[in-house]
């Protein structure tokens, strides 16, 4: 496997971060809330096979936010444009808050994506407005997101070893997460309207003790919806970062996926 250091490159406009890792076809990864500080073990796996492409989101990392961005919705052009420079369709895959990404940019073309694959995937809801759709993370206490987010406690990040950096790229990541999704509250109400018209292969990956997530028809209401074909797995035993708690096991089941789809 090669990678290759991140690089700021223009897109759009924009000064984006980008890393790529591994050898192979394609695939698009779209990060989470946390950014790229605890997806580095499924990023790895994904790169046996693939050769990722993983952006910085504007307001993550070294990825400046300018005002050209006040929305998921607004990103979701800036990487149509960085899909377009890929010989062809190629495999996205999000994770949470990237997963709401995905959905955003499928929704307005997918002539440049062969599948999606959707981690935890957020960006929805329904039901009336006083009935809580997901957690608010932002008023319970420390100990109910930490259950929310890992059916194991126990396998939450170690933070004890991390620089100083690594703390400023997390608190940079938290405020940008808050940005972008507070105001409505990790959804788009117009998204759930739109996706009838993504019509490639989906695959949904959750933990069957996602906490984030308090609708027990979450991923039934977002297949049901899609266009095309959908399939889902659930990871036993794991919480909303179910990437973090099984990273083997999360790539099993998207590789799987992908190597089906032409």
């Amino acid at each position: 496997m090669t990678s290759s250091q991140p690089v700021t490159r223009s897109l759009g406009g924009a000064d984006i971060q980008l890393e790529t890792l591994g050898d192979g076809p394609p695939l698009l990864f779209l990060h989470g809330e946390d950014g790229t500080l605890f997806n580095r073990p499924l990023l790895e796996q994904l790169a046996q096979e693939y050769t990722v492409t993983v952006p910085v989101h504007p307001g993550w990392g070294e990825s400046p936010r300018t005002g050209q961005f006040r929305t998921l919705d607004d990103i979701a052009y800036l990487y149509l444009g960085l899909l377009a420079e890929f010989d062809g369709p190629v495999p996205v895959v999000g994770v949470s808050l990237g997963a709401w990404l995905a959905l955003e940019i499928a929704t307005k073309s997918t002539s440049r994506i062969s599948s999606l694959a959707l981690i935890s995937p957020v960006g929805i809801r329904t039901g009336d407005r006083t009935t809580r759709y997901y957690l608010d993370t932002y008023a319970s206490p420390a100990e109910t997101v930490l259950a929310a987010s890992y059916g194991d406690p126990a396998r939450r990040p170690d933070l004890s070893g991390w620089s100083e950096d690594q703390f400023r790229q997390l608190a940079r990541a938290n405020e940008a997460a808050t940005y972008f999704v507070w105001e409505p509250y990790l959804h788009n109400p117009s998204l759930l309207y739109r996706l009838p018209l993504i019509t490639v292969p989906t695959l949904v990956v959750t933990g069957d003790r996602d906490g984030i997530v308090l609708a027990d028809d979450h991923v039934k209401t977002l297949t049901d919806a899609l266009g095309g074909v959908t399939g889902a797995a659930s990871i036993s035993g794991c919480g909303h970062r179910v990437d973090e708690e099984d990273p083997n096991g999360v790539a099993e089941a998207v590789l799987s996926f992908v190597r089906r789809q032409p």
